[in-house]
């Protein structure tokens, strides 16, 4: 798999142009497509037809070997690439528009800008990968880690009281993305467990609001599910999974979900205002079936 880039003529794939002329030579094909992050050159399926377009490998594809020449490699950044290449395409095509802002020549001694800077907590880079940790600390630790994602967490719950979901569901995954590279990288004791699964509860349970602003109720849904397989208590979980099943007009499911938030949390009024709410929209959606039925058999 990989990601192809460089027609800078007709911006579909189909042609390139080159500053040596229409074409450049092959150079050695001494490296191997054995992995994700090289650059290679893409040609025109013969000899010497290189142009301006270049693929980044998402996994091996060695059957590239000895027709396709290697030149470089991905330093940093490789999780926006591996985020790129998840979203849908039709023929080729993205779904969703995908904007690169800018591009150029980063020197060897000059800062490449990966850390946030928006005058929140967050100052870290978007992905755990890339970030250079020895400048704050000589040794990692689950307890660094854990005061890392909260500061991520915090700065999404910044955007979010400003109503700016698309970058607080930004920093939500982000969060989820250091916490699932802190369980991989670093030891977790035992007694540290619950407080772990929490921090990624919350995070869940913050992007599902997200989605339910955004009005994704399926995403919504799964978040929340997920959630709940962590905790199958959780009443805010099932709360907002409530929320979800009635954007998708799962009346049935919506109030079978609040009833077993109610169970967790009596006596919370907003569960309660909730699960009369959901009752009122039953009957009223009953009401209408009825007459559409009388309707038919007239």
């Amino acid at each position: 798999m990989f990601l192809e880039g460089g027609d800078i003529i007709n911006f579909d794939g189909t042609s390139g142009e080159s500053i040596y002329g229409t074409h450049f030579e092959d150079e050695k094909f001494e490296l191997s497509h054995s992995s994700e992050g090289l650059l290679s050159m893409v040609n025109e399926g013969c000899p010497n037809s290189n142009s301006s377009q270049f693929i980044i490998t998402i996994s091996a594809v060695t059957h590239l070997d000895n027709t396709n020449v290697v030149f470089g490699k991905v330093l940093k950044g490789m999780g926006v690439l591996l985020e790129v290449c998840e979203v849908q395409t039709v023929k080729d095509v993205p779904v969703k528009k995908i904007h690169i802002i800018d591009c150029g020549e980063l020197k060897h001694d000059k800062n490449w800008g990966m850390e946030e800077n928006d005058d929140t907590e967050d100052v870290f880079t978007p992905w755990p990968e890339d970030w250079d940790y020895s400048k704050n600390i000589e040794r990692l630790n689950y307890r660094y880690i854990m005061d890392v994602i909260k500061r991520i967490k915090n700065s999404g719950n910044c955007y979010f009281s400003r109503k700016n979901y698309v970058d607080a569901g930004r920093k939500y995954k982000k969060g989820l993305r250091y916490y699932k590279w802190m369980i991989t990288t670093v030891d977790v004791s035992e007694s540290s467990n619950e407080s772990i699964l929490n921090i990624k509860a919350t995070l869940l349970l913050n992007l599902a609001a997200v989605k339910l602003k955004q009005k994704s109720y399926r995403e919504a849904l799964k978040l929340c599910s997920e959630v709940l397989q962590i905790d199958k208590k959780n009443s805010k979980a099932l709360f907002r999974r409530s929320q979800a099943y009635m954007g998708l007009n799962e009346y049935d499911l919506g109030l079978a979900d609040l009833k077993q938030a109610s169970l967790e949390s009596p006596n919370n009024k907003d569960i309660l205002l909730e699960i009369d709410k959901v009752k009122r929209i039953i009957s009223s959606y009953l009401v209408i079936e009825k007459a559409s039925y009388q309707k038919m058999f007239k």
